[in-house]
């Protein structure tokens, strides 16, 4: 294999060429600057955490596969993946993975001790997720922790502490992330069963359409609950209208599992979380 062609497939392994994990990340993330901040942001900090929160989704996909090496090849969506296809070993994933891990770890060099500490704590949940699926009945769990950490990093860089608002918004982007995530468990809900792999998919079984409302609706309730007591502009509640309608939207997607509609349903998430920022951000600076 050729320098430019291993370089591709390092780069797939990233998931550089599927950059939705990545704007799923930063979405919620910069939305909390602006949301903890009243508007005024450290937007030196927010590069920061662009970068960071870029590089971080990226060790998280190569150790998932790193941990999923055995059962991507038997999955038809994944089985063309760089490990499982035997276009990189395991230790050169590895090898990747601290790396990537490495790079992150610099920026957290202009960032207080507090935010270092979380950082700890995130990589931890961002490395268990993967093994979680071989026990635990909703690994979504994991995930939605790992992936709604950011938010509690940037309370702890911005503000120097983690306050009931930063929580609020942590618990809301955590339901938020488990819903999502089921759409996407569902595109790959047999392949799991005849592997024994658990998801959110498989234990919600025919509820798995009310339970995937009922985490956006909680997700949705907390946002719009913060948005009154701190007494948002009205383009707030507009933009939280079309993201509850593309919920809907999501709602029927699912409805038949089918793994088209599905993965469908997921990727229309990204646009929830951008109208979320939007109206954030219109909603503490107007």
């Amino acid at each position: 294999m050729n320098s430019k062609t291993k370089l591709s497939s390092f780069l797939r392994l990233m998931r550089a060429d599927k950059p939705i994990g990545s704007a799923l990340l930063l979405w919620p993330t910069l939305m909390s600057f602006f949301l903890l901040t009243d508007g005024n942001p450290n937007y030196f900090l927010m590069s920061l955490f662009i970068f960071g929160t870029i590089l971080m989704r990226s060790a998280g996909c190569v150790i998932n596969d790193f941990f999923d090496r055995d059962f991507d090849g038997n999955v038809e969506r994944t089985k063309e993946r760089p490990i499982a296809a035997g276009e990189i070993s395991p230790n050169e994933a590895l090898l990747l993975f601290f790396f990537l891990v490495l790079c992150s770890a610099c920026l957290l060099l202009f960032m207080n001790l507090l935010t270092f500490l979380m950082a700890l704590l995130g990589l931890g949940l961002a490395t268990f997720y993967p093994i979680s699926k071989r026990f635990f009945p909703i690994p979504q769990v994991f995930l939605g922790l790992a992936f709604s950490w950011g938010i509690i990093m940037v309370s702890s860089a911005q503000l120097g502490e983690i306050n009931i608002l930063s929580l609020a918004l942590f618990l809301s982007c955590f339901f938020w992330i488990i819903a999502y995530d089921t759409a996407y468990a569902l595109c790959d809900k047999k392949d799991d069963l005849d592997l024994g792999i658990h998801s959110s998919a498989i234990t919600f079984g025919k509820n798995v359409t009310a339970f995937f409302f009922l985490l956006h609706f909680l997700s949705i309730t907390i946002l719009i609950f913060i948005a009154y007591l701190k007494n948002f502009h009205i383009s707030f509640y507009f933009f939280a209208s079309i993201s509850s309608a593309m919920v809907i939207y999501q709602c029927f997607l699912i409805k038949d599992q089918d793994s088209t509609n599905c993965l469908k349903a997921f990727k229309n998430n990204n646009l929830v979380g951008l109208s979320f920022l939007c109206g954030s951000i219109l909603g503490v600076t107007l």
